[in-house]
C-alpha cells in the first residue's frame, strides 16, 4: 500500500541541520506517526512521502521556509520578572503563556538584570533541514467522524470600519 490521504503512516527517522550534525542523536531513531493532510506532520514532508510505501527510505531536505519557518526576530523578547510564572527560571527553561494550553511555547534564552531574554521561535526555525526516512508500516487511515484537530486554526476576520 502506497502513502496517500487516505493512510496512517509509521515511519523512523533521523534528523540533520545543514552541517550534517544529527539532531536526535539520543536515539539510534525517532519514530513519526502521521495521516497526511491531517496537519500532523510538515507539509512539505508529507508531499515527500506520497506514494513511498513500507520499506522504502528517503532522504529529503527542507528549506527553512518548508520546515519551521524563518528566524523572526520580532519574536525574541525581553519579559520583566513579573511578568514571568513564578520559581526558579534558567535559561533554555520553556513555558507556555497563559491561555495557550501548550500550542505556543517560550524559551527562555538568558536571563537579564529586569527578568528573562524570551524567544517564541521553533528551536529549529531558521534552519535548513534533513530528514533521513524509512517507512515502517503503511495502513488504511480509521475512519472517525467524530474526530478532529484538538485546535482550531487562527481566522483573520476584517474589522468594520
Amino acid at each position: 500500500m502506497n502513502i496517500s490521504v487516505s493512510t496512517q503512516v509509521t515511519a523512523n527517522y533521523r534528523l540533520f541541520n545543514e552541517e550534517g550534525l544529527c539532531l536526535n542523536p539520543e536515539a539510534a531513531e525517532q519514530t513519526l506517526h502521521f495521516q497526511p493532510g491531517k496537519g500532523q506532520a510538515l507539509p512539505a514532508l508529507e508531499e515527500q512521502l506520497l506514494g513511498c510505501s513500507v520499506g522504502d527510505h528517503k532522504r529529503i531536505t527542507l528549506e527553512a521556509n518548508q520546515a519551521f519557518g524563518p528566524h523572526r526576530p520580532e519574536l525574541v523578547f525581553e519579559a520583566i520578572k513579573d511578568h514571568l510564572p513564578p520559581g526558579d527560571i534558567q535559561p533554555g527553561m520553556t513555558f507556555s503563556p497563559g491561555g495557550q494550553q501548550g500550542k505556543f511555547s517560550l524559551r527562555v534564552v538568558k536571563l537579564t538584570e529586569q527578568g528573562a531574554l524570551l524567544d517564541g521561535n521553533h528551536p529549529l526555525a531558521g534552519q535548513t533541514l534533513t530528514w533521513e526516512v524509512t517507512i515502517e508500516k503503511v495502513e488504511p487511515a480509521a475512519m472517525d467522524p467524530q474526530s478532529s484537530n484538538d485546535h482550531q486554526p487562527l481566522q483573520w476576520k476584517p474589522l468594520n470600519g
